[in-house]
């Protein structure tokens, strides 16, 4: 044998070698993939439960539980989670207490490093020693059928196996640990917003604030109907921009992608029973979540018999991680849930001792000591990270300003009493007025709730702890020194404003400012959204009611169709004017890409559909222009304080004015004048597209607006093998700024419509699939209803699958 021959026979001895070991992998994998997934018939053993029950599994995996009581019902949701989502639940658990790197490594410091100091483990403990015996039991119940439902599988989720990690038990403290998870990602955790207005104020005065960011705007859906004017912007003695040197962009801002306000939120609408067919008040609900595999919701219902020998159901949506349903109908009552945005944190101005500023400080007539709180941080294939946090009696401190004045944040979830599980009392509750009461004591992110009940009663209120501030609005950072101002508690029930339907009027919620006048001050504003989407909301409600005045009722379709709406009519004015511009002699000359773009905008059914090319071109001038006029105005506030961050202003009435009344003072010295900045948007817009090589005829909405649903590990998977956990990249319809509320990564994390007594007409779907797993025939099951817009029905379907547990252990 030659040497090339035997170099050839042991190239492919090698080769062969290498391909069965790597099948051997492959297959070694792919049993463990499949002895993870969840057993869906026959029987186990529950430890605990007081009778059999049954687990059923529909064809889209939605979950059925018939139990003896409420906490065997309780056990057994707990062990269909952790069958089906116990990694997301882990995740969850990890993200309030600072703990995601001891799955992921240093990637997740970030993120641990932020949520660490908030020392929401030790506050979760605290939380469940404050609960009442029966609530503790529900708990307690709940996380031991967790553990049991991880228990039953051939062997430990998937993730798992991916990360190289183990997973560790279920304990009832975990599930306070969930609420806070959704806290954070609620929330604001560090005053960022107020800390923007109090530098914009200090660089233009009281007028930046109040022009830019208006509490109460010319464009705002209020329950109440309260406008106000927009205040005349900051004139030229606390800004001119044509004057001197132009203010350069700090390199931090240049090299920022344009980020659009979009705050994290919902829809939700209510009409009353004397405008449907059946008497029953009909409520839909969308929440707007960061849209991920799996998603947030696992969809559930509950039935049992209570202390009476009353038979109880409740249907919905449930938060793996915790007992009960979060937003759903129990035959009497149904309730769903928007961001309210109310303000429950300020940032106090600490009055530092002079001798010893590192480490006393001065409140009343006392000087303190600052605490310094020590945590770890374990970080997987790494060291250890100790992570220092310095406290006043207000908060940690969070923010030094370029003068070097601290602040600490008061927030009222670092008081455990803000945090409790009352919100799991809606799941019993049998009409309007006591599922107020029960949101006026629920200690959760603070939510406008939205109430129906089968008497026909409609009505709007606030859930979670709201300060009782004297002395101050909240709205900028003040001392507390002296007494003179502060919190005295918190609101009590009878301070927390309500709303009610009417035959005339129904309530909705876009994440807009709800009320004005008093109700306004004792709740105060962290940063509500524009009335542009809920005003459309509120017109679609208008002709609904308007036709529903005689002999038509107001069915689930209807409040279903304006869910969907994707009609834009936010941006027709701005369409409006950049026609105009764009009309202009010598604006768009014939063979410039300006005369394409204007052709294009031409014909438009004012939809932001999917396959709408004058959508798009309308977006990403306007994103442009955002930049163009706000970058020169705000160039010297974000150099005072890097951290100033202008999309979260409400700015959108302040922009129009801006392009309306054309100011001189406030245009760039890069324009000779207002319709040259709108055109140099034009020409970025182009040029953005130009860079993404997507030509002006083929720049679709849907090509932006392309679905990005992907699973947290799957880019870890080899080979490519991620793809298969993600949803696929759809082109999809909607924006956030009209009530069909869409964007690659955000969106409706479920859609309802539901009359509590008629479920069987009700509505509900969500993205993505009941099961965690993506061997599993739930894993997208119901998703694409979702993005198609299709309704599916609110109850289970007929059971493909049944479940029997047992007691014993």
């Amino acid at each position: 044998m030659t040497p090339s021959t035997r170099r050839l026979r042991y190239s492919g001895l090698a080769a062969s070698a290498i391909a069965l070991v790597l099948l051997g992998a492959f297959w070694w994998g792919w049993g463990k993939l499949n002895a993870s997934l969840p057993v869906l018939d026959g029987e186990f053993t529950l430890p605990g439960a007081s009778a059999p029950m049954t687990l059923e599994r529909d064809e889209r995996g939605t979950v059925t539980i018939r139990a003896a009581n409420r906490l065997d019902a309780q056990r057994a949701l707990g062990f269909a989670h952790g069958q089906d989502r116990f990694f997301q639940m882990d995740l969850l658990r990890r993200r309030a207490a600072g703990e995601l790197s001891e799955l992921f490594g240093d990637v997740a410091l970030p993120a641990d490093r932020a949520a660490v100091v908030h020392r929401f483990r030790a506050q979760a403990e605290q939380v469940l020693a404050n609960e009442s015996a029966a609530s503790r039991a529900q708990v307690e119940a709940y996380a031991a059928g967790v553990n049991a439902g991880l228990g039953s599988l051939g062997e430990k989720p998937w993730e798992y196996l991916v990360t190289g990690t183990e997973p560790r038990p279920w304990e009832p403290v975990d599930t306070a640990l969930v609420f806070y998870a959704m806290v954070l990602d609620l929330q604001s955790s560090s005053g960022q917003r107020e800390q923007t207005l109090a530098t914009l104020r200090d660089v233009m005065g009281s007028h930046g604030p109040a022009f830019f960011d208006p509490v109460i705007g010319p464009s705002d859906s209020a329950l109440d109907g309260s406008t106000a004017s927009l205040p005349e912007p900051p004139d030229a003695r606390a800004i001119d921009l044509r004057a001197g040197i132009d203010e350069p962009l700090p390199d931090i801002l240049s090299a920022l992608p344009f980020v659009e306000r979009a705050p994290t939120g919902s829809n939700a609408l209510a009409v009353a029973g004397s405008r449907t067919a059946h008497g029953a008040a009909l409520l839909a609900g969308d929440p707007h979540l960061g849209l991920r595999v799996p998603n947030t919701w696992y969809r559930a219902r509950l039935e049992w018999t209570d202390a009476t020998g009353a038979a109880r159901h409740v249907t919905g949506a449930t938060l793996p991680g915790a007992p009960g349903v979060i937003i759903g109908s129990n035959g009497h009552l149904a309730w769903s849930f928007t961001n309210a945005t109310v303000d429950t944190g300020d940032l106090v101005a600490v009055d530092l001792n002079q001798v010893a500023p590192d480490l006393l400080y001065h409140h009343g007539d006392e000087t303190l000591r600052f605490e310094t709180h020590t945590d770890v941080i374990h970080v997987k294939g790494g060291d250890d990270v100790e992570v220092e946090s310095t406290w006043t009696i207000y908060g940690p401190i969070s923010w030094t300003t370029a003068a070097g004045k601290f602040h600490a944040y008061k927030w009222t979830f670092h008081d455990p009493a803000a945090c409790n599980f009352a919100v799991l009392e809606l799941n019993t509750a049998t009409s309007v007025d006591e599922g107020i009461a029960i949101a006026h004591r629920a200690g959760m992110p603070n939510q406008n709730i939205f109430l129906a009940d089968a008497a026909g009663d409609a009505a709007w209120t606030l859930t979670g702890r709201i300060p009782l501030r004297f002395g101050y609005d909240g709205r900028f950072p003040v001392a507390w020194r002296f007494g003179d101002r502060g919190w005295d508690g918190y609101l009590d029930s009878a301070e927390i404003p309500v709303v009610r339907a009417t035959a005339d009027s129904a309530v909705w919620s876009g994440n807009q400012r709800m009320l004005g006048g008093a109700a306004l001050e004792r709740i105060g504003d962290n940063g509500y959204d524009d009335g542009l989407r809920a005003g459309q909301i509120s017109t679609d409600l208008a002709r609904l009611l308007a036709a529903s005045a005689g002999s038509a009722k107001v069915a689930p379709a209807d409040l279903f169709a304006i869910q969907l709406d994707d009609r834009a009519d936010w941006i027709v004015r701005w369409r409006e004017l950049l026609l105009a511009t764009l009309d202009a002699p010598d604006a768009a000359p014939t063979g410039n890409p300006r005369a394409t773009y204007r052709e294009l905008l031409a014909e438009w059914d004012g939809h932001a559909a999917a396959d709408s090319v004058a959508y798009r071109l309308m977006r990403e001038w306007r994103d442009a222009l955002v930049r163009l006029t706000f970058e020169p105005i705000f160039a010297t506030s974000l150099k005072r304080d890097p951290a100033f961050a202008y999309w979260q202003l409400r700015y959108e009435d302040a922009l129009w004015a801006l392009h309306r009344d054309q100011p001189m003072h406030l245009l760039g010295r890069a324009y000779a004048d207002w319709p040259a900045l709108r055109l140099a948007a034009v020409d970025a817009a182009i040029a953005r597209l130009d860079e993404n090589d997507t030509p002006l005829a083929e720049a679709t909405w849907g090509r932006r607006n392309t679905l990005r649903m992907t699973h947290p590990i799957g880019s870890s998977l080899p080979f490519g093998l991620g793809s298969i956990t993600n949803m696929l990249a759809e082109p999809l319809p909607g924006d956030h700024r009209l009530p069909r509320v869409q964007s690659p990564t955000h969106g409706a994390s479920l859609r309802m419509v539901v009359a509590p007594g008629q479920e069987k007409d009700g509505i509900m779907h969500l993205p993505g699939g009941q099961s965690g797993h993506p061997l599993s025939p739930f894993y997208r099951a119901g998703h694409r209803a979702w993005a198609a817009g299709e309704p599916l029905p609110f109850l289970p379907g007929p059971v493909q699958h049944t479940l029997t547990l047992t007691p014993g252990g």
